[in-house]
């Protein structure tokens, strides 16, 4: 059994304009056409069981229709997380709504949201999110489509990690796109045990030397599937994982056994 812990898809009636959009400014290719049933099927091709949908509210105005979306498609083989703006008016009362419709986690992206991942007025939403017990995943790194490459960066993140001390924090893309250096630097610095990364977006992005060392220093038991699709083929990102050599325990744990535990009854 295989868990990606980090897909993508948008609402049937914007899906083509959202990766029309997407696949211009950031340079990339896309492999669905952004619908979940798309992904659904290159999640089935890859033999993957289940999929967590990560949503973004690029604003506030927009986060209650995102996630509308993230509930109406959360169940089965798909676990969608919702998306809060961190600095909208109300996200104590988005938060408990989200909660209220059985949703397990929130995606924050510091570069389409337009924030700085430690900034220290975050603390109380921070404190609220830790406090409702989300699983926050974090774009994590640099993007492609943005010139900035500070706002998620390592040292950053390892600092709203602790700010959310109390909850579960997943870095996407080993941890920092772009930034593997860094992030190896980091990880000799050591983060708390509610730290996780995934390993999306990473074929043809990390070296297999450089992977193999995260998972040796972060360990295998804090390490997720990730895919990142429609931008990356699961199937890819699964061969590119067991080319790494990690042994049959370490690759259980990472492509479903650790994602098993923090999803808790949802799987």
């Amino acid at each position: 059994m295989i868990i990606d812990f980090h897909t993508h898809c948008y609402p049937d009636k914007l899906a083509s304009r959202a990766i029309e959009g997407l696949c211009r400014t950031g340079g990339v290719k896309a492999f669905t056409d952004g619908t979940l049933s798309s992904l659904r099927a290159r999640e089935q091709e890859a033999g993957v069981s289940l999929f967590v949908v990560n949503n973004i509210a690029v604003d506030a105005a927009r986060q209650s229709n995102v996630n509308a979306f993230a509930a109406s498609i959360n169940g089965g083989d798909v676990i969608s997380f919702g998306s809060v703006h961190p600095f909208s008016d109300n996200f104590e009362e988005e938060l408990c709504r989200l909660r209220a419709n059985g949703i397990a986690g929130i995606k924050l992206h510091p570069y389409f949201q337009d924030f700085v991942a430690d900034d220290p007025r975050l603390l109380r939403f921070y404190e609220t999110v830790a406090r409702l017990r989300f699983i926050v995943v974090f774009h994590a790194g640099c993007d492609i489509s943005f010139e900035d490459r500070d706002r998620a960066a390592p040292y950053r993140l390892k600092r709203a990690a602790e700010m959310l001390a109390g909850t579960d924090v997943v870095l996407a893309h080993w941890g920092g796109s772009m930034l593997t250096e860094d992030v190896i630097g980091l990880l000799v610095d050591g983060l708390g045990d509610n730290v996780y990364f995934d390993t999306s977006f990473g074929y043809g992005n990390i070296t297999p030397d450089n992977a193999g060392t995260i998972v040796k220093l972060r360990g295998a038991d804090r390490i997720l599937f990730g895919s990142d699709c429609p931008w990356h083929l699961p199937a890819e990102e699964i061969r590119f994982v067991k080319s790494l050599g990690l042994g049959e325990d370490a690759e259980r744990k990472i492509f479903y056994g650790n994602a098993a535990l923090l999803l808790g009854e949802k799987c």
